[in-house]
């Protein structure tokens, strides 16, 4: 079973799938680092004892702080532990146009880890802005969540148990 975590004003949205595919994306500026990064390694640390056969870590930072990057450095160590053992792991460090500090950072985390790092540039940021308005077809309960979020519940299979009902910008 993966970790599916909303984003919110000081936490990033993650979604670890046991496909092999590691989002995290957002500011990770939490006053409890512990809290919610411990669970995380812990997933990760089950995940790499049976991984997907290749594993891609998708990082877009708008900002992290130094207690969230201690973290973010555990994950990458133990992805690193079984790269090319058990898994083919690659990392997508995705960093806004202009943004010099998230770029350096993850140069900072390339130069650490011996994992293949691909740098992506992103030009326009409005897509991961958009909203939808869903309705649970099981209880009836509404919610307005990020797009990203609804791509997230459909990757995981459970698309089917919602319904949308509008879609914002």
């Amino acid at each position: 079973m993966g970790i599916l975590i909303e984003k919110t004003q000081d936490c990033p949205y993650v979604n670890f799938s046991e496909e092999g595919i590691l989002e995290i994306e957002g500011r990770s500026i939490t006053e409890d680092p512990f809290t919610f990064w411990q669970p995380l390694l812990e997933w990760v640390e089950g995940y790499c004892q049976n991984p997907s056969p290749t594993t891609q870590l998708i990082v877009y930072l708008e900002y992290s702080n130094s207690s969230s990057n201690k973290y973010i450095s555990e994950i990458f160590h133990k992805l690193e532990e079984v790269h090319g053992k058990k898994t083919q792991i690659s990392v997508k460090w995705r960093y806004e146009l202009e943004d010099d500090a998230i770029l350096q950072l993850g140069h900072d985390f390339s130069s650490i880890f011996s994992l293949p790092f691909k740098f992506e540039e992103v030009a326009e940021a409005r897509e991961r802005f958009k909203k939808v308005k869903i309705r649970s077809k099981k209880t009836g309960s509404e919610a307005i969540i990020s797009y990203r979020y609804w791509d997230a519940i459909v990757r995981n299979g459970h698309g089917d148990e919602y319904q949308i009902l509008q879609e914002f910008s």
